[in-house]
């Protein structure tokens, strides 16, 4: 079936390509369909690699000392709505 969608040549390894056909056959899903997840799935992972290296960075830079507590930025807030 022809599709719109854009498509990605790629040359693999004779034992990748290997691996991908029987994983193909065992989930009935042509090699392009199993592709396409797979590649999707690392993309994912990379977003939430970089979103874990973002946390560790925010959280080494954090001091208890620059925080409000909860009744303090309540405080605040309603300061602010009053001007």
């Amino acid at each position: 079936m022809p599709t719109v969608q854009p498509r990605v040549y790629v040359t693999l390894e004779p034992k990748t390509y290997q691996v991908l056909e029987a994983l193909s056959k065992s989930e009935k899903a042509s090699m392009s369909c199993v592709v396409s997840k797979l590649v999707n799935v690392a993309l994912e992972l990379g977003e939430d690699l970089s979103l874990v290296e973002q946390g560790s960075e925010r959280l080494a830079s954090f001091h208890r000392d620059d925080t409000l507590s909860s009744q303090d930025l309540l405080k605040w807030n309603r300061s602010r709505k009053k001007k």
